[in-house]
């Protein structure tokens, strides 16, 4: 039962975010009762903050399959984005960083967490990718992984507004 909370918090996150979040509507999704809800987790933040960090390890795990992976680090980037097959929902990490939840330190720091390590992933990458084709660039590695990230999450806040897949490719 307590998979079955777990679970049913990360989606609703996903789906409603942390504040239009009830823990009747945990409940309602997971199938659990109330006492097993109170049995497994001291409370809606304390069951979150768990449902964030799961969250948070689990796209970390998926960025680092593909971004450690074959291919030009466009296409790599490419490929985590096809791994979202609901990116009309948004980042399953980004959506949150709205929330006002994440004032608080406990719910934000994984947040932070996952931000930092694509950061310094795709810097650590964009230094590979310029040593191997023997390219210059004028921006520093760690700024140009930063301004790929934003676009990234602009992407996905763009696709949402416009309901439209097209925004989140960067062949396109």
């Amino acid at each position: 039962m307590r998979d079955n909370i777990l679970e049913a918090t990360k989606s609703l996150l996903w789906e409603k975010g942390y504040d239009a979040m009830s823990p009747r509507d945990i409940l309602d999704r997971s199938g659990a009762g109330q006492g097993s809800f109170y049995h497994h987790f001291r409370s809606k933040k304390a069951l979150t903050a768990e449902a964030i960090e799961d969250i948070v390890k689990e796209r970390i795990d998926q960025f680092e399959a593909v971004i450690s992976g074959q291919g030009s680090l466009r296409e790599r980037i490419d490929a985590f984005l096809d791994q979202r097959k609901e990116a009309l929902k948004g980042c399953r990490v980004g959506r949150l960083v709205w929330d006002s939840a994440v004032k608080n330190a406990d719910l934000r720091r994984p947040l932070e967490k996952y931000f930092k390590h694509l950061e310094r992933r795709l810097a650590e990458e964009i230094d590979k990718a310029i040593e191997r084709e023997g390219l210059t660039s004028l921006v520093p590695s760690n700024q140009l992984a930063l301004l790929i990230l934003a676009a990234l999450q602009g992407g996905f806040t763009v696709s949402r507004a416009c309901k439209c897949h097209a925004w989140m490719k960067l062949s396109q």
